[in-house]
């Protein structure tokens, strides 16, 4: 996990990072106590309606992949689990706090359109692959840009074009973060998942998204949910009918790790699987924010 030096550090590129909403804390909190009941974390949830609402167009949504239709928090709860919905809650919220009233309304709706693919080709792949995780595949994707957000929030027009001009070029978005304010948007969302006392596999995964972060994937709290994300990400932003080697297929560090998996994806077959997860998005119906 980053130090605190670290994280004081990129969180001063972008003066305070904005705190969590204590309803919100108090949810994440509950969720965490093995002494709470689902009862009692409905009752919070359900004082905000339209938290409620968005919680189940989520969780309904094809990008969540459920099996069968919950028309009630509480049913929710109890098909998805807990955690899977104190997950959901949490993704929301990053929409609603880091959201700017004065920012083009297309760039968030793009990054909300962007982070809901991520979310759902990682659960995908990682249930695929039996890396036996409980949600936090989708919530590591839908907060995975949310540095990007801050950076909108700080530097508003300025960043819109910084994101305009580098297209799908992971690379010279980094590079150009990194001369704007001095760290990236993935160092961002990892600080302000430290800020947030988010659990240490999403703060460690959200940090290695892309290759070359501060830490190992071995290192991180869990090698195989940073591993998903970093493949995940790097899959969506390829052209597959290009006939150009992809770089998906080259992260020998993040392979390796998913290669330890309960169901690990043979090497001839990756492009495959990919591809495919990939390509069922394409369909999909736009979620509303």
């Amino acid at each position: 996990m980053p130090d605190s030096g670290t994280v004081e550090r990129i969180a001063s590129c972008v003066g305070d990072l904005p705190a969590m909403p204590s309803v919100v804390a108090e949810v994440l909190r509950l969720a965490d106590d093995p002494d709470s009941d689902i009862a009692r974390i409905s009752e919070i949830i359900q004082a905000d309606p339209a938290m409620t609402a968005k919680i189940l167009r989520v969780s309904n949504s094809p990008y969540y992949g459920m099996k069968q239709y919950v028309g009630t928090l509480k049913l929710a709860m109890v098909i998805l689990g807990v955690r899977e919905v104190r997950n959901i809650v949490l993704g929301i919220t990053v929409f609603e706090v880091l959201r700017d009233p004065k920012t083009d309304a297309g760039i968030v709706r793009d990054i909300w359109d962007s982070s809901l693919k991520l979310a759902a080709v990682a659960k995908n792949l990682g249930t695929r692959m039996g890396l036996g995780l409980q949600g936090e595949e989708f919530i590591t994707g839908l907060l995975s840009d949310m540095g990007k957000m801050v950076l909108l929030r700080t530097l508003g027009t300025v960043y819109a074009s910084v994101l305009k001009d580098s297209g799908n070029s992971v690379e010279q978005l980094c590079s150009r973060e990194m001369e704007e304010v001095g760290c990236t948007h993935a160092d961002l969302a990892m600080a302000l998942a430290v800020r947030w006392n988010l659990p240490q596999m999403l703060s460690d995964a959200l940090w290695c998204q892309y290759p070359g972060a501060g830490m190992a994937l071995r290192d991180c709290s869990d090698p195989g949910l940073a591993a998903v994300i970093r493949v995940s990400k790097a899959a969506l932003a390829e052209d597959f009918d290009s006939g150009e080697p992809l770089m998906c297929l080259q992260d020998a560090e993040a392979w390796d790790v998913l290669g330890k998996s309960r169901n690990p994806v043979p090497h001839e077959s990756r492009r495959d699987v990919l591809y495919e997860l990939i390509e069922s998005l394409k369909d999909m119906p736009k979620l509303p924010l």
